[in-house]
């Protein structure tokens, strides 16, 4: 009987690992339903450099299963049930963010008449800056004291920042809808 000699143990080690692991990954995804959910939220829990390698795992709950994962090729029942428990509550969070919006949005109306001079007062709440062939254009997205949407598209260096409140003279450009939420553009 012949013993192979192994010319680079190391890199024999390596692989060998390597294939344990990815053999446990598979096993472990075809007996998890929702493998694919838990393993887009471990992508938070891996830190890349500049370049996108990797460098390392965050010092946080999501580094430390992500760490786990990538070192055993998988998790244990206890925390892929922790990591989806977040999972749901941020879901939870969002449907809830998207009601409120929405009651929000089914309130909102169209401000005063095209063409009509009006003051007003507003907040910005936005501000979006594009660079073009004519220089800055500034979309200033702003709310009246109903939550009604304003819109301020053009260049005026005097306009207020975001955050800030102001009373403006403006002409009433237009009425519109966008995604469903009713604009007044000035």
């Amino acid at each position: 009987m012949s013993t192979a000699h192994i010319e680079h143990p190391e890199a024999y080690a390596r692989a060998t690992k390597h294939y344990i692991i990815s053999n446990a990954q598979k096993t472990w995804r075809k007996t998890n339903e929702r493998a694919g959910e838990i393993e887009f939220a471990l992508g938070a829990g891996v830190v890349t450099n500049d370049r996108g390698d990797f460098a390392g795992y965050s010092d946080d709950f999501i580094g430390k299963m992500a760490e786990a994962f990538y070192t055993y090729g998988k998790l244990s029942p206890k925390q892929c049930e922790a990591i989806l428990k977040g999972i749901d509550a941020r879901a939870a969070r969002r449907a809830e963010w998207a009601d409120k919006k929405a009651a929000l949005n089914a309130t909102r109306e169209h401000v005063g008449t095209v063409g009509e001079k009006i003051t007003i007062t507003i907040k910005v709440v936005h501000v979006v800056i594009l660079e073009g062939s004519y220089g800055t254009i500034y979309i200033n997205i702003c709310e009246d004291a109903d939550n009604n949407t304003i819109i301020y598209k053009g260049n005026a260096k005097g306009f207020p920042e975001k955050g800030e409140t102001a009373t403006v003279i403006a002409t009433i450009k237009e009425h519109g809808v966008r995604e469903g939420v009713k604009q007044t553009v000035i």
